[in-house]
């Protein structure tokens, strides 16, 4: 695919639009804007990410804000204007919540946000105060306002668990957690899920063949949890140790197999998709150089199987793809993702670019939303401003070579040219 820079009349785009059913990948690029004045290693957004601006809610801090942890262990909530998407401050750092997190430097990952009647909280990896940083010290955060101000501190019970994720609905009375054990090249994670309420208590997450880098999603609007990791046995025509989606129902605590074939797989996500009356959809990354969406469909035998109905194949001049993450909006899927030369997503001599899909089976809807600059571009997020959704990821200048650090230009955003919202327009 060209990446270069393509210019159209309004009236040949808007045709181009309408013909594919979805953005064409032959047009302008938009614009990168700076946001951040430095880097802002695996920020998060609060729940108006999702493009409902609350400015009452939570004590009247509102719901347009981001949280992350720098390098000094601090863990910083700061604003989102939800008009133009700019962060203020530049810097991230406008209330200091905590000051023994862990960084994902360390732990791999930073701060997430749950939702729930109780309203926007914080989970992550912190030290135990006191305690030297050390794998044996550490534990689940827990950050909640309480008359306006931050409070945070040990979840109760956690020592040795890392890595929480929660649930995201307003409507449940509390919010619920899945993490695990910290794991080592010799000792295997152990998953477990909780809710946050008091005298909840862990339960076990029954994987048969636990193994470090499984990854693990909440599916929307449910108590189920989305997972990939390797098969504990090979159906016929498959390798043993592939890496399958499994689907784990927490009510039950019945865990089912989604995928078979002989093929790795990586960062499940499900949702329910506009596109397909609201059922039920998984993305999954596949090999690393291409992206599934399945659906449940009749399998001709009197039941169901989850088929593979689009693959989104990458361009032959960035093949790979990583950091893929699905949102909705104007009553369609999206998918926000980077490309690279690299296969791993790790090289930070390589450049990259930002990139993002839709999933309707038989439209090319793959759009390349920043040039071929020399520039390395980490970890999108997406945020639906009043202007529509924008994707936030850190920009560097490639490092010189193997071992050599890049340099940080700061948080940039770019526009997905998706228009605002359809309840804005005239």
């Amino acid at each position: 695919m060209d990446n270069t820079t393509r210019r159209f009349p309004v009236l040949v785009v808007a045709s181009l639009l309408a013909l594919a059913g979805g953005p064409a990948r032959a047009q302008a690029l938009p614009e990168e804007v700076q946001v951040g004045a430095s880097v802002i290693k695996d920020f998060e957004f609060d729940t108006a990410r999702n493009g409902t601006y609350c400015p009452d809610c939570n004590g009247g801090a509102g719901n347009s804000r981001l949280a992350y942890i720098d390098m000094d262990h601090n863990l910083w909530v700061g604003g989102v204007n939800f008009s133009n998407g700019y962060f203020n401050p530049p810097n991230g750092k406008a209330v200091l919540v905590d000051t023994n997190a862990t960084t994902a430097t360390e732990i791999g990952n930073g701060p997430e946000w749950v939702d729930s009647e109780q309203g926007s909280q914080l989970v992550y990896t912190r030290w135990t105060d006191g305690m030297p940083h050390q794998a044996a010290n550490l534990q689940l955060g827990l950050a909640v306002m309480n008359g306006g101000n931050w409070v945070a501190g040990a979840i109760d019970h956690s020592k040795g668990r890392v890595l929480p994720l929660g649930t995201d609905d307003p409507n449940g009375p509390y919010p619920f957690l899945h993490f695990q054990t910290f794991s080592t090249p010799t000792r295997p994670p152990t998953l477990y899920w909780r809710g946050l309420y008091p005298d909840s208590t862990e339960t076990k997450i029954p994987m048969l063949n636990p193994q470090a880098n499984i990854t693990r999603r909440w599916v929307p609007g449910t108590l189920d949890i989305i997972l990939t990791a390797p098969q504990s046995s090979a159906p016929p025509g498959t390798t043993p140790g592939t890496r399958q989606v499994f689907l784990y129902h927490s009510e039950t605590g019945a865990i089912e197999q989604l995928t078979f074939d002989d093929v790795n797989k990586f960062w499940a996500f499900m949702w329910p998709a506009p596109e397909f009356n609201n059922e039920m959809v998984f993305l999954v990354m596949v090999g690393g150089d291409r992206l599934r969406i399945y659906r449940d469909l009749d399998d001709g035998e009197g039941g169901t199987a989850w088929t593979n109905v689009k693959t989104i194949n990458m361009p032959p001049d960035m093949p790979y793809v990583t950091s893929p993450e699905p949102f909705v909006y104007n009553n369609q899927s999206w998918i926000t993702f980077t490309l690279s030369n690299d296969p791993t997503g790790r090289n930070f001599t390589m450049p990259s670019q930002i990139a993002m899909s839709g999933i309707v089976p038989g439209v090319d809807s793959l759009r390349v939303l920043t040039s071929a600059t020399d520039r390395v571009r980490r970890d999108p997020e997406y945020f639906i401003t009043a202007n529509g959704p924008y994707i936030y990821y850190n920009r560097y200048l490639p490092a010189a070579g193997a071992g050599a650090p890049p340099t940080s230009e700061g948080v940039f955003r770019v526009d997905t040219q998706l228009g605002a919202p359809a309840k804005a327009r005239h």
